[in-house]
């Protein structure tokens, strides 16, 4: 097989790793697993804005419809490309920060120090996934859906259940159902990092690239 691909046996099975590639083929990431722990759709602001911020560069348009996060274990073996990678945040404070690549400015990877406890989030509105298991890119809730009026959502394809931040109290609501969806999100986030995972953290990643050159696109103070 080519170095590019990684595979493990199970059960006498030929599990081949999932990666993400950017638009124009050129960066390519490759995760310890072949499926993501956790995916949602995503309606928050800084979901859009870091898209919309790229698209801006000449990067890939922004689609007017949520945005599907994936939840990875936070080790990445760069493949292909890593000298294109760069970080930017959308402003000085927040917790978000994000990757993507300099040759077509395509989003790879985000990471926030709460929201994403041992993994790394991917989005493939724009990047294209490879030796995806089949149907795990597969939702399960609605996060921030209280950021899109309810006639937007009512126009979503999936039915999902949202779950959100309450602004005045920082606590975690939602609608009916959602307590038990959060708590297996939580869970299935905060596992450990496999084993035998290759590669860096998101952080080692932010190391190499140098922290004092992650772009700060706004002055605007937000968290």
């Amino acid at each position: 097989l080519p170095f590019a691909i990684s595979t493990i046996l199970v059960e006498e099975k030929v599990v081949i790793m999932a990666s993400i590639k950017c638009n124009c083929g050129t960066v390519e990431l490759k995760f310890p697993t072949h499926a993501p722990r956790v995916s949602t759709e995503c309606c928050c602001n800084n979901c859009r804005q870091r898209l919309e911020y790229l698209a801006r560069l000449g990067g890939p348009s922004v689609p007017d419809e949520p945005f599907v996060a994936s939840k990875w274990p936070n080790c990445v073996e760069i493949i292909s490309g890593g000298h294109l990678l760069f970080a930017y945040k959308l402003n000085p404070t927040t917790q978000f920060c994000n990757m993507a690549s300099s040759c077509c400015h395509t989003f790879l990877l985000g990471r926030h120090s709460e929201y994403d406890a041992n993994c790394v989030t991917a989005q493939g509105e724009a990047a294209t996934y490879s030796n995806l298991a089949e149907g795990s890119i597969k939702p399960y809730a609605r996060f921030f859906s209280n950021q899109w009026s309810p006639e937007r959502i009512q126009k979503c394809e999936r039915k999902l259940i949202g779950i959100w931040v309450d602004e005045s109290t920082g606590e975690i609501v939602g609608e009916e159902g959602y307590k038990d969806l959060f708590e297996a999100h939580i869970e299935n986030i905060s596992r450990p990092l496999p084993s035998d995972a290759v590669g860096v953290k998101f952080d080692e990643i932010l190391e190499k690239l140098g922290r004092d050159n992650i772009i700060i696109v706004s002055d605007e103070k937000k968290s």
